[in-house]
């Protein structure tokens, strides 16, 4: 979870107390600015729908002060602006009536709050509260956070950098999984429209796998396309990008954990590479030849494959463009929006009626490989687990009586 909030803000670069004087306020033997605890100067607060959640943001001083100095807050929405175009996210500004500042005399406040920091400190606290989020309001599918800056300081100048807090929101959910209850290949063929030279695409999943020992198991690959590619995955030797050939240098040699989730994204860029991500972080970009969709019978996107046995997934995803390295950790666990023009595969993998499997984007047609006559294989077949928990790195179930059950 920590790596996971560090990353997704890589963007955004950190400056001392002795950096970037911005000249406002009075007094240059002191200075004031936001004292985060990491030095992206973002924040995350873990929040579920009923109980809500809170963070704290702290505006400190370079020095101690021998007199009392008071500094304002405020929520900054063009702050907010900023920090999306320059790390290619799209978080949007919690609205100030669903959260409250609540200052050390426990005043609450929307919007802005004011506090002091009194002779012989160097810090002050505000707590930033949301009592509960109404899921219509706030979807799982749209990603917010609460930008706050530094507006005013009675005596000291503000440090230009870092003068801010954005708390972004990190969203419980409790939600059902695909498991493969008989492995095989889910055979996804596209419509005419997909079948085209597609210079830039990313692919997404989360897998957990409860062993991965066999060397033939793969994550999603390809069928019958213009340009081979095919993935395998192993402990050992991590991720294989099979571009028409084989040898070490094609694995991401990163040994990869049982029994935990992986989030898993492939990223085709330029129509010459595949960068390959797990839970967020790069392990290694391949060379390759350009690889998209071919107008033949038989070419799919397929998922999984006879290795598949007791593996369970969600949030099979497939984009039309290349993620940023930012996107691809906001994107990590939460549910897409399948209307996203640039989402063209989305399989979430919740509960289907009689343990069927949906696609949402309405681009391809389910298959396998022995109706697509590729070779004589039987059909998988998926059931599911409900009431599992994320972010988590396990398979957590929630029971019904609330309490948290960890499946090793």
């Amino acid at each position: 979870m920590k790596k996971y909030i560090a990353l997704l803000f890589l963007s955004l670069g950190f400056f001392t107390a002795c950096d970037m004087v911005s000249g406002e306020g009075e007094g240059a033997e002191n200075a004031v600015y936001m004292g985060n605890t990491n030095s992206s100067g973002v924040i995350s607060m873990v929040v579920s729908n009923d109980k809500g959640g809170s963070a704290v943001i702290t505006p400190r001083l370079a020095n101690i002060t021998d007199q009392p100095v008071e500094i304002t807050v405020e929520v900054d929405k063009q702050l907010l602006e900023e920090y999306n175009a320059k790390a290619g996210l799209t978080l949007e500004p919690m609205a100030i009536e669903d959260f409250v500042f609540i200052t050390k005399d426990k005043k609450e406040t929307h919007g802005k709050a004011v506090v002091t920091i009194a002779p012989g400190q160097y810090n002050a606290s505000v707590e930033v509260k949301i009592p509960e989020i109404d899921e219509t309001k706030y979807p799982y599918s749209r990603r917010f956070a609460i930008p706050v800056s530094i507006t005013s300081s009675s005596k000291y100048k503000i440090l230009s950098s870092p003068d801010f807090a954005i708390i972004r929101l990190s969203r419980e959910l409790v939600t059902s999984v695909g498991r493969f209850s008989r492995a095989g290949s889910i055979a996804l063929v596209p419509n005419a429209e997909l079948r085209k030279p597609m210079d830039n695409w990313t692919m997404q999943v989360s897998m957990l796998y409860p062993n991965m020992t066999n060397s033939n198991q793969t994550i999603m690959s390809i069928q019958s396309g213009t340009g081979d590619f095919y993935t395998r995955i192993t402990n050992d030797k991590g991720i294989q990008i099979k571009n028409g050939r084989d040898g070490d240098d094609t694995w991401t040699n990163k040994p990869l954990a049982n029994g935990k989730w992986l989030n898993i994204s492939l990223v085709h860029r330029n129509a010459s590479s595949i960068s390959v991500y797990v839970n967020g972080e790069l392990q290694k970009t391949f060379e390759t030849s350009p690889i998209y969709f071919s107008d033949m019978n038989k070419c799919c996107l397929f998922i999984g494959n006879t290795q598949y046995t007791s593996v369970y997934i969600r949030e099979a995803r497939m984009w039309n463009r290349a993620l940023t390295d930012g996107e691809i950790i906001d994107k990590e666990y939460l549910p897409q929006d399948p209307t996203d023009p640039s989402l063209i595969m989305y399989m979430p993998f919740n509960t289907v009626e009689n343990n069927g499997m949906e696609e949402l984007t309405g681009n391809w047609e389910i298959s396998d490989f022995r109706t697509l006559g590729i070779w004589d294989e039987d059909p998988p077949k998926m059931s599911y687990v409900e009431n599992v928990k994320f972010p988590s790195e396990d398979l957590v179930i929630i029971e019904p009586e609330n309490s948290e059950e960890e499946i090793g």
